[in-house]
């Protein structure tokens, strides 16, 4: 029986480097260039590894694909629990998310729409896609806490957390067509869904300050 040759470290850096190499090149042309126009080969080039490296790593430009929107959800999800560490309150964290999201998008542009809308389209009957395409939704309904939605048992809080998603996109890509205040859009988005979530508030009035 042949033995198994472990990779030395060396080997192991080199190989997480150039996958590192390829997701960076891939995000890059996949946002440029669009999924259909972006070949395994341009991939490679921008990456400035050899063709077959990317085999290495990929089994298809979709299996890449995947791998740099679930690299781009990483990087999203890993902010907002840097900026929700310490953050309570329903109007308070929906702020945090609002803003966080705000950042990203204008730090790293095309990659919400990219990343978190395209999955599916491109790979419908991937499990891998659903879940890609799911697990903003399922981290909202985590952070937001099941009570806190659910209130008195009159809401699906999975649901609503995934309607949420969607209606969070859609406003904030209708803010950048617009050219609007984005602070504004906050404000309206947050007061609007505090008072669909909690319906016993005043306009101008926060799920914090009526529990004091």
């Amino acid at each position: 029986m042949s033995e198994v040759v472990k990779p030395t470290d060396g080997q192991a850096r080199r190989r997480l480097e150039s996958r590192r190499k390829l997701l960076a090149a891939a995000r890059e042309l996949f946002i440029e260039q669009g999924y259909e126009a972006t070949r395994p080969q341009d991939i490679a080039r921008s990456a400035g590894v050899a063709n077959g490296t990317f085999y290495l790593h990929f089994k298809s430009k979709e299996d890449a694909f995947l791998a740099f929107a679930d690299d781009a959800q990483d990087q999203l999800i890993a902010e907002y629990r840097k900026n929700l560490d310490g953050v309570s309150g329903l109007r308070e964290r929906l702020t945090v998310i609002l803003r966080t999201l705000m950042a990203f998008d204008l730090e790293y542009p095309g990659v919400l729409h990219v990343a978190f809308l395209d999955p599916l389209t491109i790979a419908p009957e991937d499990g891998d896609a659903r879940r890609i395409y799911d697990r903003l939704g399922d981290f909202l309904y985590l952070i937001l806490g099941e009570q806190e939605i659910l209130g008195a048992g009159a809401f699906d809080a999975a649901l609503i957390s995934h309607a949420l998603c969607g209606f969070v996109g859609n406003a904030l890509m209708y803010v950048v067509r617009r050219d609007l205040s984005g602070e504004a859009m906050i404000e309206n988005v947050v007061g609007f869904v505090e008072r669909a979530l909690v319906p016993s508030l005043r306009p101008g009035e926060s799920q914090l300050a009526t529990a004091v």
